[in-house]
């Protein structure tokens, strides 16, 4: 199960076209307390962060009744974070980050691969030289699928899957 991610928060309530304020009162806090989190500020506790995504989330399906799709709430392709098969093992720890996965996008802006933080681990506990090439070690692509699939395709998918690229 993957853990909602604070930087996620800004553009979720965008796309479900919530104010900062409207947010904090359907959860009973503060518009400034959701600023802050939003800007990195402030560290919420579980409890804020679950009533914040359970709220966003009870709204995303009240909206999927309106055939709401997936480009409406992915992270922007811009905002993508990924290495290159040319790039080196010291390359995609700095670029991983807190992610479980990342993509291996080859200079034609398609995905080859992935690496996923368990081989990243495993690499490093092997003591591997920082500049072995993303593509000796990487994982097999992510699946691709349409910027209109429906928010439910998408949910029913990501039971069986980690990541996907739109």
């Amino acid at each position: 199960m993957e853990v909602p991610r604070l930087e996620n928060i800004k553009i979720f309530r965008e796309k479900i076209g919530w104010t900062q304020k409207q947010l904090a009162d359907a959860i009973g806090v503060g518009q400034s307390y959701i600023a802050k989190i939003e800007n990195g500020k402030q560290e919420p506790s579980y409890k804020v962060v679950a009533d914040i995504f359970d709220c966003i989330s009870k709204q995303l399906q009240a909206l999927e009744g309106n055939a709401l799709i997936i480009k409406n709430v992915a992270t922007p392709r811009e905002n993508l974070k990924f290495v290159r098969p040319r790039d080196k093992l010291s390359d995609v720890k700095q670029a991983i980050g807190d992610y479980d996965q990342i993509p291996v996008i080859d200079e034609g802006n398609h995905c080859v691969g992935s690496v996923t933080s368990r081989v990243l681990i495993r690499l490093l506990s092997q003591e591997t030289a920082e500049g072995v090439l993303v593509k000796e070690f990487m994982e097999a692509p992510l699946p691709s699928f349409s910027e209109n699939t429906s928010i439910k395709q998408m949910r029913e998918i990501l039971r069986y899957i980690d990541a996907a690229l739109i």
